[in-house]
């Protein structure tokens, strides 16, 4: 019986250690506020590249056809 004991306590101990150790490794990985907002920053210059881009190919394009250039 206090063989029992000793693998439960030893296997809960292993158990306790495997969850606060999760829960450290977790909380790392919470997004702070400067994460939001830097994630924030590069969605809105991803934004302008693609209107910048979306622009000039419509330029390009609006310029070809009005040359004739079929």
């Amino acid at each position: 019986m206090t063989m029992t004991w000793v693998i439960l306590g030893a296997l809960g101990a292993v158990l306790a250690a495997v969850v606060g150790w999760v829960a450290w490794r977790d909380r790392e990985r919470t997004a702070s506020a400067e994460n939001r907002m830097a994630g924030q920053a590069a969605l809105a210059e991803q934004q302008r590249y693609e209107a910048a881009r979306h622009a000039t190919q419509g330029h390009v394009t609006h310029r070809g056809h009005n040359s004739g250039s079929w």
